[in-house]
């Protein structure tokens, strides 16, 4: 089919004005920050934004700036035959590839995972907070003691975000993720340490934690332990990380195993050393 002039005329001014169109949109977009490759690096920017771990001596407190790591699991595979694995896991928050377009910081609903990526920074910073008392400042976390985990965020004005673990009501996949960040703050989103071996536990009670103790993070709602879900890796943004819940894992001697031990990491020297 052949057609006249006057139509491939009209057919190559709206293909011109169709391109002239998009192009605007383009301008429109990059200088209002909105194309995926701008929204992405301002992602990467405020999450990855590093956060000072002051020297706050030798005890985890109120206020401050903590990890939390699983410091026994492997965080990668041998560099080589022989050597020994990299260790350390950060709890981190994560923003998924879904959640680029609408949100530029960590915001309600953002699960969390265990990340390789251990510097502190925005998503793997979290303040430690009484939950009698919210603005206690420089006192001593002892072994009992309910807290809560609020969620570092580069935005000052943004409303605080708590974590918490959503207690399943019917049996859930085994690769269910519970754990996130929340703006409401209920009973799920009390925490609670306590010594790492049993023999330990009744005289612990009452004592300040030290950092870079071995210890078990336990949800105060659901009675069980921070667990790492070593055989439930995803790919990510920021690498492969792998997912974290609540869930007791003990071994024949009724001890916890490596996937409950976690450390309060609040200090250079401790993370150092870990």
């Amino acid at each position: 089919m052949s057609y006249n002039n006057s139509v491939l005329v009209g057919n190559w001014a709206e293909g011109r004005l169709e391109n002239e169109f998009e192009f605007k949109m383009f301008l429109r977009k990059r200088d209002r920050r909105e194309l995926l490759l701008q929204r992405s690096r301002a992602l990467f920017s405020n999450l990855l934004m590093e956060k000072p771990m002051l020297l706050c001596g030798m005890y985890v407190v109120y206020g401050f700036h903590v990890q939390v790591v699983a410091s026994d699991m492997p965080a990668a595979k041998p560099s080589a035959p022989g050597a020994a694995p990299q260790r350390g896991l950060a709890l981190s928050t994560l923003v998924t590839e879904r959640q680029v377009d609408l949100v530029q910081n960590v915001a309600d609903g953002c699960l969390a995972t265990l990340s390789p990526i251990t510097t502190p920074c925005c998503r793997n910073t979290f303040t430690i907070l009484s939950t009698s008392n919210e603005f206690a400042y420089g006192e001593n976390v002892h072994f009992g003691d309910e807290f809560l985990l609020r969620a570092e965020n580069s935005d000052p004005t943004a409303a605080p975000l708590y974590l918490t673990y959503t207690t399943p009501g019917a049996p859930a996949p085994a690769d269910r993720m519970p754990i996130c960040l929340t703006a409401a703050r209920d009973s799920n989103c009390r925490w609670v340490a306590e010594p790492l071996l049993p023999k330990h536990r009744s005289e612990g009670f009452g004592t300040p934690i030290q950092t870079g103790t071995r210890l078990v993070i336990k949800n105060c709602v659901a009675d069980q332990c921070l667990c790492v879900m070593n055989q439930n890796w995803m790919q990510t943004f920021f690498g492969p990380e792998c997912g974290v819940t609540c869930r007791n894992v003990r071994d024949i001697h009724k001890r916890f195993t490596a996937e409950n031990v976690f450390t309060f990491v609040s200090d250079v020297e401790t993370k150092k050393q870990v």
